[in-house]
């Protein structure tokens, strides 16, 4: 009997550990997590050339990353706004595509059908695999996101 509580036991403690496993690497692969605390959300901001830009980012605060950045400035808020609608909703036919940049680290950008670039990584991955399961995030999460318009300061 103590035997078999012990074997139950074990088995109950390892698939709850698998069970948090996906997570717990995804979470080192610098991509979007899935904590509940953890918002996800397009900001639209004015730069300092007064052109209104987007960012897609998780977190708060100090926990705050960027995930993908907007790949042109606009005079308009409202077409910036414009821009990140559309990316939500047709993000499935957005063109992905990984490359290397000048530090060899991975990097991905979005381009549309046009061929104009809409949306870049916000930061480097050490390997191909871990940028392309960012790619995969990207078009899950992404949709999903709320929009907030920033103010100066926060830039």
């Amino acid at each position: 009997m103590w035997n078999r509580s012990c074997t139950l036991f074990f088995y109950g403690m390892l698939s709850a550990v698998l069970a948090q496993l996906p997570t717990a690497l995804w979470a080192q692969t610098k991509g979007p997590s899935t904590k509940p605390n953890s918002p996800l959300k397009f900001e639209v901001y004015e730069d300092s050339a007064k052109e209104y830009r987007w960012r897609l980012v998780e977190g708060n605060d100090k926990d705050r990353q960027v995930l993908a950045t907007g790949g042109q400035g606009y005079k308009a808020k409202a077409d910036c706004l414009h821009e990140v609608k559309s990316i939500q909703q047709g993000i499935d036919k957005l063109k992905f595509e990984t490359y290397l940049d000048r530090a060899q680290k991975n990097r991905w950008r979005a381009k549309a059908s046009n061929g104009q670039e809409v949306a870049a990584s916000g930061s480097s991955y050490k390997t191909k695999a871990e940028c392309e399961e960012a790619v995969q995030a990207m078009k899950k999460v992404a949709p999903k996101a709320t929009i907030e318009q920033i103010t100066k300061g926060r830039e």
